[in-house]
């Protein structure tokens, strides 16, 4: 027997004849598990160059959306829309396996130009300041499934990418007329917005819009209006004397005279101020005894407080924004809502433009300047962001009357004294005095929130988008005339359901004068309005995180790095 197992042992050692076919199996499973490594870890890789793709569309969707919402649920539903996460995503792809997406909505430092970013009580997510998030970042992890490797007992690899990105970026082609209210109900003060005026909440907001977006292309040397791509007009109802209107803009000085509201021809092409034309007799005494004296004044009024401009950014400023520019000067400061008394009429007495609100004409001027600025720059799109809390209350024409007379008789005897002034408008294309003809038609003191529904209709029928600010719009405060008869009713009523003219209120007002439900936004939390005047299409509801929201909107979404901060 030992014989017989030496024998076998020396035919295993030293016969060659054949060793090839076990250490060839033996070969070829550790080639296999190689090529299996090889394929598993190279389709992974794949799978992250693809995955890496989705998650930065899933960020650039989601980052317009931050703005509307305090929560992460909107932008969650956006970056879910265009994630892999399931079946029916925009870039769901079967071979990533079960993919899992987070949404972080953020608040980035680097793009408020400081450190603003902290905590807020009231906020879901403790990176937003004041629930205001300005950026969001998508982390998407997915679980790839393996062929060969599964023999080694790995099932699946797993391959995760990271994205951020932000709507706040450089400006696309846009002419913007901001039209703030500045009648007397803006100088309220609103403990709701830190317990500033109303009005200058409204210029918080309009801040916020400037600083969000650089108007110039990103490094270049000089940003002026004819190489931007964003330029910004401020508009204002009532009408400022042109006398005074820098005092709302440059000077700082003085407080600025209000005017009898003028009416800009609707389809106008260019907006220019009118001439308004005050002549004043003086009569003193009586029959062969009197004597008169006639003086003329000419003044005009504008509704434009700044013309088109884009030097108002500057990042490397605290706010933001360049104290130099006149846009900013006036919303920083200079620019003033109306008191009571303030005065009428070529800045004499007589009539008192305090609380009287008909915005109808500052629609149509703003369009009409507008039109103007897209024949000089014709690649840039057009669009009125308009601010008020919709009420109307200018009832009749007596609240601007052409001709007025006012009589002095000395307490102790003498000459009595009879002074008339009569105002008209003497140049200025399409421009009329408030007539009273009862039927709503523009120009009438009479049906004034349709008439400014018809001005925004007009605008968005000529291609210009109209975004409406309902700031604290109440149930009531649009007169109606003629028992309801006029025929121009073109309100869409809430959500688009038709209203009668009687019923109309400021509220719905606001909600047509936007071109559609996506440009309409309200702030219902002004202190002591007690409105209801919700917006359906977004959950922003300050001022400041509405103005955010709307500067995304002339924008393109960028990347940033997820270290950003």
């Amino acid at each position: 027997m030992r014989k017989i197992a030496a024998s076998l042992l020396r035919k295993v050692l030293y016969d060659q004849s054949g060793q090839i076919l076990p250490w060839m199996a033996v070969g070829m499973t550790a080639f296999l598990g190689i090529a299996g490594l090889t394929i598993d870890v190279g389709n992974a890789y794949v799978v992250r160059g693809q995955l890496r793709n989705s998650t930065n569309a899933a960020a650039l969707a989601a980052a317009g959306v931050v703005y509307n919402t305090s929560k992460t649920d909107n932008a969650t539903a956006y970056a879910t829309n265009y994630s892999s996460k399931a079946s029916g995503d925009q870039n769901y792809n079967s071979r990533f396996g079960t993919v899992t997406t987070t949404v972080t909505p953020l608040c980035l430092n680097m793009l408020i130009g400081g450190s603003g970013c902290v905590a807020s009580s009231s906020n879901a997510d403790p990176t937003c300041l004041f629930v205001l998030c300005n950026a969001v970042r998508v982390t998407q992890t997915a679980s790839v499934p393996t062929y060969f490797m599964k023999v080694f007992g790995y099932n699946s690899l797993t391959v995760s990418a990271t994205a951020t990105a932000s709507m706040l970026s450089v400006a696309q082609p846009w002419n913007v007329a901001v039209v703030i209210d500045a009648t007397g109900s803006m100088a309220t003060n609103d403990s709701d917005c830190g317990g500033v005026t109303e009005f200058q909440c409204a210029m918080n907001g309009v801040q916020a819009l400037l600083a969000a977006v650089n108007p110039c292309a990103g490094g270049a040397s000089t940003c002026t209006t004819d190489t931007a791509s964003l330029r910004v007009a401020l508009f204002s109802f009532p009408n400022v004397s042109t006398d005074t209107v820098g005092d709302d803009s440059t000077n700082c000085a003085g407080t600025p005279t209000y005017e009898v509201y003028s009416l800009p021809l609707a389809g106008a092409t260019s907006y220019s101020p009118p001439t308004y034309t005050q002549t004043t007799t003086t009569t003193t005494g009586s029959g062969k005894n009197s004597s008169s004296s006639k003086t003329t004044q000419t003044w005009t009024a504008t509704y434009k407080i700044v013309d088109f401009s884009s030097d108002y950014y500057q990042p490397s400023a605290s706010n933001g924004l360049n104290s130099k520019s006149a846009l900013v000067q006036a919303v920083t400061g200079c620019m003033s809502p109306i008191t009571q008394g303030s005065s009428g009429p070529g800045g004499l007495s007589g009539v008192s433009a305090g609380g009287i609100t008909y915005y109808a004409g500052a629609i149509y001027a703003a369009q009409a300047a507008l039109v103007a600025e897209q024949t000089a720059y014709p690649k840039a799109k057009n669009a009125i962001i308009f601010l008020s809390d919709g009420q109307a209350n200018l009832v009749t024409t007596s609240d601007f009357p052409t001709t007025y007379t006012t009589t002095t008789t000395p307490q102790w005897g003498g000459t009595t004294t009879t002074t008339t002034i009569a105002n008209s408008i003497t140049s200025g294309s399409g421009y009329s005095a408030l007539g009273g003809n009862g039927a709503g038609l523009y120009p009438d003191s009479v049906d004034e929130c349709q008439q400014a529904i018809m001005a925004a209709s007009a605008a968005t029928a000529a291609g210009t988008t109209v975004y409406s600010v309902a700031y604290g719009s109440e149930q009531s405060g649009c007169t109606s005339g003629s028992g309801g008869t006029d025929t121009t009713l073109v309100a869409k009523g809430t959500y688009n359901v038709p209203v009668s003219l009687l019923t109309l209120t400021p509220c719905v007002a606001m909600e047509d004068i936007a071109s559609t439900l996506d440009t309409f936004y309200s702030d219902y939390n002004q202190t002591g309005s007690g409105s209801t005047c919700q917006d359906a299409s977004h959950e922003v509801t300050s001022l400041k995180g509405i103005f955010l929201s709307i500067a995304a909107t002339f924008t393109t979404p960028r990347l940033l790095p997820n270290n950003a901060q």
